[in-house]
């Protein structure tokens, strides 16, 4: 074919890329660093889908090299490599990477850019801007600018509120002009629930309060949240909310008034608990509708965690329906009879020979005692040691944390048994330890005991989880003392990066000398390789019902390839789900159910564009590349999850199941369909 025919040929639109270089970047990409130099090789080439892939690969592994090369790739002549890059910028960012040369880049980019450039940069200066960010983002809010422009802008203001960056005047203006078209609702609500540091207090919260009536509940609920964040004085809307048809708004409702007027959450208390039959598991008195018990969970969860007598008065009347429907709710209630000052009952409030019943009557036993509940401090003392020798790791865990409230009145006794926490096989009650360390220590500095010194420096020295050795150093940084330094200097070169930030924060507190980020060996690849990215079906039968994922291998090999693995393996069948923020999240995938633990492997992050709206899937972690088992499902959009967060798939079927679970419900098995 001559030149001329060629010159003269139809464009052909870009084909997707293959699986073949798709399984090949995401092995590169799993290397980290390691894998840099071929990475920027394959982006250099002829820009195809494949380049675009690699290109966002150099954002998740964000070395400098790989920053360097994003950085050159916006003055690149194509639209789709700028916008690959734009975006890889974000994502970098939000993994820790050092990009502070991308803001003034994406700044001077934005009055070149194209329409879909413009919409990456305003999502990107959200995950990395400053207040340098804001006059484009001003710009974006526009009444001229296209729709989805102005809603990702809106939603980037909300995502820097989160970041704590105050917004100025005229951005302010631009997003209450925003609040009162009903087309923005939900990202004006957003943004104005997560101000920073608000100034112009009346006029936005006006806005909230009128967006509390929107017709969407996630506005709704967004708004609700937002006047009890900014602590605006709503008792009446909130009370208002409290009757709102959708559970998740009535959640928000019950955190304002938990804040402001505790003693108003005494209707909550008495919803009634009807007999239903699940589609699995035991028939159990339970609310009438998927979520309704979230409300009451929720009002018993914030005023039980409060010191001191109880707000409400509690009906007696209402223990024994309580115990039937739910020990978690019995307790809970018990919890806030216990603290009359005209009625002591004894510390019991489920049977202890069922399992779950036993860790609800331990958890009630301890949040007293570590209220100060329970008798003088060696006697509630002694009680919590025998709790912190529970066989069960969640146990002990809360008992370290209540042990740590009687710090004042028996020093001694306490760095005793939080040095002896320390060394405990689960990372949950280490953490707990070492979390309640640095906290005391926080504070004026008492003198170190032996007891615990020791210990804390010796786990932080061999331990070498992420998340644990994050709470280890943490705790070794509050002490102030440079032996501490033989803990955190060995772990600056670690291969995990959580390891490798929080060892250099050790060092910088106790040296007062940033050493600097360090050069790290490669990390270990994960067991399971992806190998096929053809979608799953990821089927969990549950003590609630059944849930239908769809599984995107396409937006994370590596993480749908180790879910794969794991349920064919049968690792899913009877873990229980361990935590649930109604209105956000339910979680589980922790073999251990304290949120510590995983299945002996870390996987690499791979953070992409996807929402995390509601019904989406991803999972948990506690760093770059700290993710394993544990996986979350969304009751709600989230924003500030986007770009940073793996996301796996998507709830196909069973919803309503998913806003039924609680705390210790289950999966009783995993299947997996191809």
């Amino acid at each position: 074919m001559s030149l001329a025919l060629l010159a003269c040929a139809p464009a052909t639109p870009p084909q997707p890329a293959g699986d073949a270089d798709r399984l090949a970047i995401a092995r590169l990409e799993a290397r980290r660093e390691a894998g840099t130099a071929e990475l920027l090789a394959r982006a250099d080439g002829p820009a195809t889908p494949a380049t675009l892939l690699a290109i966002r690969a150099l954002g998740r592994v964000g070395d400098p090299p790989a920053i360097a090369a994003l950085l050159a790739h916006l003055r690149a002549p194509d639209p789709q490599r700028r916008g690959a890059a734009i975006a890889a910028l974000g994502h970098a960012a939000l993994l820790g990477a050092d990009v502070s040369a991308a803001e003034p880049a994406l700044i001077t980019a934005w009055n070149s850019a194209t329409p879909p450039e413009r919409r990456a940069l305003v999502t990107a200066l959200g995950r990395l801007g400053t207040a340098a960010a804001l006059p484009i983002l001003t710009d974006a809010l526009a009444p001229t600018s296209p729709p989805d422009l102005r809603e990702t802008a809106a939603i980037a203001l909300g995502v820097l509120g989160r970041r704590r960056v105050a917004l100025d005047p005229p951005a302010r203006a631009a997003l209450l002009a925003l609040a009162a078209d009903p087309r923005f609702a939900y990202p004006a609500a957003y943004a104005l629930a997560h101000e920073h540091a608000p100034t112009d207090r009346p006029a936005a919260d006006a806005a909230l309060v009128r967006l509390t009536r929107a017709s969407d509940p996630e506005t709704r609920m967004t708004a609700v949240a937002g006047l009890a964040r900014r602590k605006t004085p709503a008792a009446d809307t909130f009370t208002a909310a409290l009757r709102d048809p959708d559970w998740r708004v009535r959640v928000a409702a019950v955190r304002g008034l938990a804040a402001e007027d505790p003693a108003a959450l005494r209707p909550v208390l008495d919803e009634p608990f009807v007999v239903t039959v699940p589609a699995t598991g035991p028939s159990r008195p339970w609310p009438r509708a998927p979520g309704d018990v979230h409300p009451v969970l929720e009002a018993l969860s914030l005023l039980t965690s409060r010191p001191g007598p109880s707000p409400v008065d509690i009906d007696r009347n209402l223990l024994e329906p309580a115990a039937v429907a739910s020990p978690r709710i019995a307790c809970a209630l018990a919890s806030l009879a216990a603290r009359a000052p005209d009625w002591r009952p004894p510390l019991r409030c489920a049977d202890a020979a069922d399992p779950a019943a036993r860790h609800e009557q331990m958890s009630f036993e301890t949040g007293l005692l570590g209220h100060g509940f329970g008798g003088a401090p060696d006697v509630r003392l002694a009680r919590l040691a025998e709790l912190a020798a529970d066989p069960d790791p969640r146990i002990r865990s809360a008992a370290v944390a209540a042990i740590a409230a009687v710090w004042p009145e028996a020093p001694a006794a306490v760095e005793g048994l939080l040095g002896h926490a320390l060394v405990d096989s689960s990372p949950a009650v280490a953490g707990a330890a070492a979390e309640a360390v640095a906290a005391r220590f926080a504070e004026p500095r008492p003198a170190p005991f032996p007891a615990l010194w020791r210990p804390l420096v010796d786990r932080a020295g061999t331990e070498r989880d992420g998340e644990l050795f994050a709470a280890l150093a943490a705790a070794i940084a509050a002490i102030d003392d440079p032996t501490g330094l033989v803990a955190c200097r060995p772990a600056l070169p670690d291969p995990n990066p959580v390891v490798r930030a929080a060892a250099r924060g050790c060092v910088t507190a106790l040296a007062d000398v940033d050493p600097g980020p360090s050069p790290s060996a490669p990390p270990s690849l994960p067991p399971h390789a992806p190998a096929s990215l053809r979608p799953h079906l990821w089927r969990l039968l549950t003590t609630r019902g059944e849930i239908v994922i769809e599984l995107d291998p396409l937006a994370a090999p590596w993480h749908v390839a180790a879910l794969a693995a794991l349920t064919r393996q049968g690792f899913y069948d009877g873990l229980t789900f361990h935590r649930v923020v109604p209105g956000f999240v339910v979680q589980g995938g922790d073999p251990h159910g304290t949120g510590w633990g995983g299945p002996g492997f870390r996987l690499p992050s791979e953070p992409g564009d996807a929402r995390f709206d509601r019904g989406a899937v991803g999972i948990a972690d506690a760093g770059k590349d700290t993710g394993g088992s544990q996986f979350f499902i969304m009751h709600a959009r989230a924003p500030h999850l986007e770009g940073r967060y793996t996301h796996v798939g998507r709830v196909r079927a069973g919803l309503d199941v998913v806003d039924r679970l609680i705390v210790g419900d289950a999966i009783l098995s995993a299947t997996l369909r191809e």
